[in-house]
This record gives structure tokens, C-alpha cells and sequence, in this order.
């Protein structure tokens, strides 16, 4: 076993004094630092070597000295520079690179753990791709509704639609007579709450998000962890953990976006504060419509335009009111 090895096994005091080649005392003025082997921590107190400090402590490092013996010194004083100044520091890093090498090595070369998570990736792609169009396409169709509801969701404001209403003269006079309003004005209307949108994460669906999750997952498969730098082996390292929480983070949503794709939201979102003619597409909307062929180029010119609000060219009118014929097709069946 080498002089490395037998430096981690140190558990007490005692271990470390029967290292091989190890002194109790070290002049820091004679003799220079060769490298940091490793860190330890006992539960009784030992001395620091350095002749110019013997501090007691529980925490420290065993240190390989340049005339090949080994000793230790506490995890502080040795970057003092009546000590090892600099040098201390240097190796010190050292030490923590090499340690953090160690801990991430074993889950970036684990090949069959990596394309498990790639796997999973290219799931969650699969599974989101028709919810991206139908996202895209609702933000398209429905402008309205979806600027209302992503303001929701930017503020952090509740997803319950609430009519508000008049209240009977009686229960006005009620609520005054109760203290429970300070006058007319204050009680004369209420809240009833017709429902709670479901699934709003389903907004949080993307082209962008899905691709640079599957390129993501090609990147780390293809690096050599082995011969990067370790800022770069540290994102190696953060993406094999993010990414798996990523994926299930966008099956979640896919999840959401089935409930929030549905009849029963269409009608809520239709008593959100919009047009008249933004509530009659949305009574009129349905998964089908948001799939019709017809509605991608518009899509994608909504995207393009997302910005700018810029106007449709002819083509695209010409579709749009393809769709509209679509929708109030729809709405014809749902009356009959």
C-alpha cells in the first residue's frame, strides 16, 4: 500500500505518528512543502508540527515534505507566511480539485447510468413535442387568454376565474347591520367563483426548452471527462444531475397540459377579462382545432411576431380565416 492510501486509512493520533517516514517536528525555515496528501478529522486532539505554532487541533492535513518525510499541520495556519505562504494555498486547491475528481469520475464515466438519463430525455422530447405545437398554437389562436394567464403566472396571482356580481338589497343590509361592511357602497358586490384553471404550467412548454434538453443530453454523452479542465468537469457533472430533474420537470407539465387542453378550461378562460370575440374562440376551441394543419404557418409567424405584435400578410389572413371557418364549423356541431 502506498504512502497516498495509508494516509486515508489514518483515523486517530496514533495512525498518523505511524506513518511511514513521519516526524514530529518541522522547521518551515528548513525545509519546503512538496504537496498536500490528505485532509483529516479525529475525535482527540493532536499537535501541529510546525516548530512555530504546535497548535492543538481536530482538523488538519498530512503534508509530503521536499526531503521526502511526512507530517502534518492543522487546515489553517499553513498559508502563514512565516510557514508555507503560498505554497500552502496552491496545494491546498490542489487537494480540493482532486478530491472533487474523485466524487464525480464514478457518476460521468458510469456509461449505462448516462444513457439512462438520455433516455429519459429523449422521452420527455417525445412526450412534449405535441403539447409545444398546441401551446404555440394556443397562444396563436387565443391571444387573449394567454397573456391574462401568463400574467397570472409571472405575479403569482391565483388561476380561480370570479364573477362578480350584485348583491340583494337584503343581504347588503345584512352585511352592514353585522359590521361586516362599513357601508352600502363596500357590500353591493361579490365574488363567486366559477372555477379554477388547471395545469397553467402546461404554458411553460417550448421548442426551445425540449431541443436544448435532447442537445444537452448528446453533449454529456459525447465529452471525455477525463480530459477536461474541472470547471469544465464540474458542469459535466451538474448536468448529470439536472438533467434527469429537468426531463421529469417537462413530463410534469405534460401532464398539466392534459388537463389544461380541455373543454371545462376553455369555458373558464372564456370568463377571463377579454373581447367578446376572444371569449367565442375560446367557447369554440378544441385539441382539434389547435392540431389543424392549417393553423402551423400562423403558428409560426405568432412566434415570429411574438415581440413586435406585427400584422399578418395576406397568406396568412387568407388562413386565419380558414381557421376562423373551422372554428364556427365547431361551434355549429357543439349547438346541434
Amino acid at each position: 500500500m502506498d504512502i497516498d492510501q495509508l494516509c486515508r486509512t489514518a483515523r486517530t493520533p496514533a495512525d498518523l505518528r505511524n506513518l511511514p517516514g513521519y516526524v514530529e517536528k518541522v522547521n518551515p525555515a528548513q525545509v519546503g512543502l512538496r504537496r498536500v496528501i490528505w485532509p483529516y478529522g479525529f475525535a482527540s486532539e493532536t499537535h501541529c508540527a510546525l516548530t512555530n505554532c504546535g497548535t492543538p487541533h481536530k482538523a488538519g492535513v498530512i503534508i509530503e515534505l521536499e526531503d521526502g518525510t511526512v507530517s502534518n499541520i492543522g487546515h489553517v495556519c499553513g498559508a502563514d507566511k512565516d510557514k508555507f505562504s503560498s505554497k500552502f494555498t496552491v496545494e491546498m486547491l490542489k487537494l480540493s480539485e482532486s478530491r472533487r475528481r474523485e466524487a464525480m469520475l464514478p457518476i460521468l464515466l458510469d456509461r449505462p447510468g448516462l444513457e439512462g438519463t438520455e433516455r429519459q430525455v429523449r422521452a420527455a422530447y417525445h412526450e412534449a413535442e405535441n403539447w409545444v405545437r398546441r401551446v404555440a398554437a394556443f397562444a396563436a389562436v387565443c391571444p387573449e387568454a394567454d397573456r391574462e394567464l401568463r400574467r397570472r403566472i409571472n405575479s403569482g396571482a391565483s388561476m380561480a376565474v370570479v364573477d362578480v356580481v350584485e348583491r340583494p338589497e337584503s343581504e347588503v343590509s345584512d352585511l352592514i347591520a353585522s359590521g361586516q361592511a362599513r357601508n352600502r357602497a363596500a357590500a353591493r358586490y361579490k365574488e363567486i367563483e366559477k372555477g379554477v384553471i388547471r395545469g397553467p404550467a402546461a404554458l411553460s412548454l417550448t421548442e426551445q426548452r425540449i431541443s436544448s434538453l435532447w442537445r444537452r443530453a448528446d453533449a454529456l454523452l459525447a465529452a471525455n471527462p477525463q480530459a477536461v479542465e474541472i470547471a469544465a468537469l464540474q458542469k459535466l457533472f451538474n448536468e448529470s444531475v439536472h438533467l434527469p430533474e429537468d426531463a421529469r420537470r417537462v413530463l410534469e407539465e405534460c401532464e398539466a397540459a392534459r388537463v389544461f387542453f380541455t373543454p371545462g378550461s376553455f369555458a373558464l378562460m372564456a370568463m377571463l377579462p377579454m373581447s367578446q370575440k376572444g371569449r367565442d374562440l375560446l367557447k369554440a376551441l378544441t385539441v382539434d382545432i389547435l392540431d389543424n394543419s392549417a393553423m402551423r404557418p400562423i403558428v409560426r409567424q405568432a412566434l415570429a411576431n411574438a415581440a413586435g405584435d406585427r400584422p399578418l400578410n395576406k397568406k396568412q389572413r387568407d388562413l386565419q380565416r380558414k381557421m376562423e371557418a373551422i372554428q364556427r364549423a365547431a361551434r355549429r356541431m357543439r349547438l346541434t
